[in-house]
């Protein structure tokens, strides 16, 4: 298939063909959660005898409207996710169109994380049943290989983890020389902030190569975003070192981040960036289209703007709020699948109990949002 990029910016807003909620107070069977964060917007923990379904950090389609959800290391640090247990989800989303539906999402099956053969080269919380927590691990990325088994990028180390279509760890985590963040388990000097690790990670086509993607500037370099690129086949990166990414990303100037990086050809894919900022403080919730063949002369890719995620149209009003645009101004955005030439998948990660990112509701969690976004065709 030819791929046709779309160089000029784009000048119509994106269209909201589907919503779809799941609670921010959506809870499942566990041990007790919560138990190192302290009360905040109405909610106080602990969460006894459950866990919360929270922090989505990456999305796959599974097809047939179903989804693959990977949850993050559950409170935000890892000083207090110890009892937070790492998972995926498969969720089912009916979303509301402009034809019906209930604007709901239920999540049909969760597929723990673990350690059985003990790869992990450090200590892990739970020692016994090998259940991997938010202290372990922080899980921000992940990608599905032609055998069933999951590549997920993390930010503690950071490192790459392959795990089977059962949760298990198959290897030991896969680092980069010179890649170490703040939160490393092994204590190595740190050239990454805290939090900065393999936000997003796409997979080229032909399964061959996983190009993670840094959430942040190394804090020594020289700015800008690191994309390096991972051989599945021999199971190591074709990269030297930190300092020597495959390519290289700018961040527009009041954005802190990006949420997600996935591919939809063998060059081209689409990159979330945010800021910090949520509700009416947010400036920077966009989506922008690359193509590892078009670099510019500073030595990044040059990026075209697919939709800004503060200005949406909503004809339908598909949220019911009244309005006919739509905003998705959370602080984290974390979740990005390309469904087909002209429609994006989004969720949000929710950081439960945090919030108010919808501030009309008050001082209440944010929930977790999956919508569908119509955009103009990606390719021809």
């Amino acid at each position: 298939m030819l791929l046709l990029l779309l160089h000029s910016t784009a000048t119509t807003a994106a269209t909201l063909v589907g919503f779809a909620v799941l609670p921010a107070d959506t809870f499942r069977p566990g041990p007790t959660s919560g138990q190192f964060i302290e009360p905040v917007n109405g909610r106080t923990p602990p969460f006894l005898q459950q866990q919360p379904v929270q922090g989505f950090s990456a999305l796959l389609d599974r097809g047939s409207n179903r989804y693959l959800v990977l949850s993050d290391n559950g409170f935000g640090k890892r000083a207090n996710s110890s009892d937070y247990l790492l998972c995926m989800y498969i969720v089912e989303p009916d979303f509301r169109t402009a034809t019906g539906g209930k604007a709901v999402i239920k999540f049909d099956e969760v597929i723990p994380l673990s350690d059985p053969s003990r790869f992990i080269p450090y200590e892990i919380v739970r020692k016994t049943d090998r259940l991997l927590t938010g202290a372990d691990l922080d899980p921000e990325s992940f990608q599905r290989s032609a055998d069933g088994s999951f590549w997920i990028g993390e930010e503690f180390n950071p490192s790459l983890t392959h795990f089977n279509d059962r949760g298990e760890l198959l290897a030991p985590p896969f680092t980069l020389a010179g890649l170490s963040s703040v939160d490393n388990p092994s204590g190595a000097p740190a050239t990454l902030p805290v939090s900065r690790g393999f936000e997003g990670m796409g997979i080229s086509p032909d399964g061959k190569y996983l190009y993670p993607m840094l959430e942040g500037a190394l804090m020594n370099g020289e700015g800008g975003l690191n994309i390096y690129t991972f051989e599945i086949a021999s199971e190591q990166f074709l990269n030297t070192s930190a300092n020597d990414p495959s390519y290289r990303y700018r961040l527009d100037e009041n954005a802190t981040a990006i949420g997600d990086f996935t591919l939809y050809s063998a060059n081209a894919g689409l990159v979330v960036e945010r800021d910090s900022n949520q509700g009416t403080s947010a400036s920077v919730k966009k989506v922008y289209q690359v193509d590892f063949e078009q670099v510019g002369t500073d030595g990044y890719l040059v990026k075209t703007l697919v939709a800004d995620l503060l200005d949406i149209n909503d004809p339908n009003d598909l949220n019911g709020d009244g309005q006919d645009k739509f905003t998705f101004p959370f602080w984290t955005i974390e979740g990005l699948v390309v469904v087909n030439r002209s429609t994006l998948a989004i969720v949000n990660d929710n950081n439960y109990p945090l919030g108010p990112g919808r501030e009309e509701k008050g001082a209440e969690p944010d929930n977790t949002e999956l919508i569908l976004l119509e955009i103009s065709p990606l390719w021809e």
